[in-house]
């Protein structure tokens, strides 16, 4: 099911979203912590009524989302140039995901200053885009088009912990706008699993994530995105994550930490 057919099928009652998501989305047991985050952004605007530009989403995995997952929202502050609004996913009667969400208008700035732009990769093809979930991988992938261009892929026994990926969705209607977004910003698998070299389950605890642009916009969808751990140790990974645009200019920031099983 594509993305924007998935978010339509969603259905609303007076204070909450309800959404069934097939296999396609899943991550093992659970669903796709991309999807969950874009499903909370949905509904913060949908329950709420808020339509200013997300700057920021601090979210926390807090348990699987393995079944039918409702969403609820509500406002906790309102203030002339920021709106901050909080989104509750639970499954199976217990929660599942947590999301602190913060919107604002773009207004004047007494200083303008852009960060260093991506180094120079090939341009993705759509011809070399890898089947990622054909191949073993997790079933959400088979969402996204996946071209790897540097750092190491999972198993891969990489000299460190690194992953760099052109990556799209395979929905048009999902390029280009934050829900979009939000959903592939976690499409990359955890850094450190570049290093191993067999199989090691992992799942995210939090996900911090910070759009530094009004203008999502990308040739043909395509974003390139970098993750890199600075520690792994005690079953915990941190990572650093960045979003560019196909200019290479910085389109998101965030961070993230990944709990591994082995």
């Amino acid at each position: 099911m594509l993305f924007t057919n998935l978010l339509a099928s969603t259905t609303r009652e007076p204070d909450a979203l309800r959404l069934n998501a097939p296999d396609s989305w899943k991550q093992g047991r659970t669903l796709y912590g991309g999807l969950t985050s874009s499903v909370a952004l949905y509904a913060a605007r949908e329950l709420t009524g808020e339509s200013g530009t997300l700057r920021s989403a601090l979210i926390s995995f807090v348990g699987p989302s393995t079944d039918e997952v409702i969403a609820e929202a509500q406002i906790l502050r309102s203030g002339r140039t920021a709106a901050t609004v909080r989104a509750s996913l639970s499954s199976g009667g217990t929660p599942a995901t947590e999301a602190l969400l913060t919107f604002s208008d773009t207004r004047e700035s007494a200083v303008i200053y852009e960060s260093q732009q991506a180094s120079e990769f090939p341009k993705p093809r759509a011809e070399n885009a890898l089947d990622l979930a054909a191949a073993g991988g997790p079933a959400f992938m088979g969402n996204f088009d996946i071209v790897p261009v540097g750092g190491g892929i999972p198993m891969s026994g990489a000299s460190k912990p690194e992953v760099i990926w052109w990556a799209r969705h395979r929905d048009p209607l999902a390029r280009g706008s934050d829900l979009g977004l939000l959903c592939i910003g976690d499409v990359l698998p955890p850094a450190a699993l570049a290093m191993t070299t067999a199989p090691v389950k992992v799942s995210s605890m939090t996900w911090m994530v910070d759009i530094v642009t009004d203008d999502l916009s990308t040739d043909e969808g395509w974003y390139l995105f970098r993750s890199s751990a600075e520690k792994v140790r005690g079953g915990f990974s941190t990572q650093d994550m960045s979003v560019w645009n196909s200019d290479g200019e910085l389109v998101a920031k965030g961070r993230q930490t990944v709990t591994m099983f082995g």
